[in-house]
């Protein structure tokens, strides 16, 4: 992978103003990457899911999304949380959007002519929990972990972060307008 690839591919890198937590963030979606068999002339093959008939959405398109919208959404609202003495990180967040599915790349494989298949060990390995344990290897802090691993349906029932309640309220917003019409396998 060339240097400074996944600030090229995800400029929003560059909006983590903790030079050790942006290092971090970008060894981490690497890492995910190359246990996946990703690289820069396939990444953008990488679905969102495989689980809609016809999704043309990509893994990176979903990842912008959300990561755009998670820092429009952020500028916009930490007025009440900064009014209301309520602790907000902009970076956890530009983070968090960045990697709450880093595991989708090693649950989904880049396959033959293209295509995309389901990984080996995909159900066992959810991206929640393969993204959470790529974060934890790659040195991030817990509260990224945790935000990764609570993303999904998994972490309905868990305790929230204001950060990570806040990426997975925009996630499943941005996930919902992205099926919309399309229909589920």
């Amino acid at each position: 992978m060339s240097e400074r690839f996944v600030e090229r591919l995800f400029p929003a890198f560059l909006e983590i103003k903790d030079e050790t937590l942006r290092e971090l963030s970008e060894r981490a979606m690497e890492l995910a990457m190359e246990r996946g068999g990703w690289n820069e002339s396939n990444i953008r093959l990488a679905p969102v899911t495989l689980n809609w008939l016809d999704c043309d959405v990509s893994w990176v398109e979903h990842v912008t999304d959300v990561t755009d919208m998670c820092l429009l959404e952020f500028d916009q609202m930490a007025k009440y949380y900064a009014r209301h003495g309520v602790p907000f990180s902009r970076d956890t967040v530009a983070a968090g959007a960045l990697l709450h599915d880093i595991g989708k790349l090693t649950e989904f494989a880049p396959g033959e002519n293209g295509t995309v298949t389901h990984s080996g060990n995909w159900e066992l390995m959810r991206h929640p929990l393969s993204g959470a344990i790529i974060a934890a290897q790659a040195g991030l802090p817990d509260n990224i972990v945790h935000l990764i691993a609570t993303h999904s349906f998994e972490g309905e029932k868990s305790y929230h972060t204001l950060e990570s309640e806040f990426v997975r309220t925009v996630d499943i917003f941005v996930f919902q307008c992205s099926v919309k019409g399309l229909k589920k396998k």
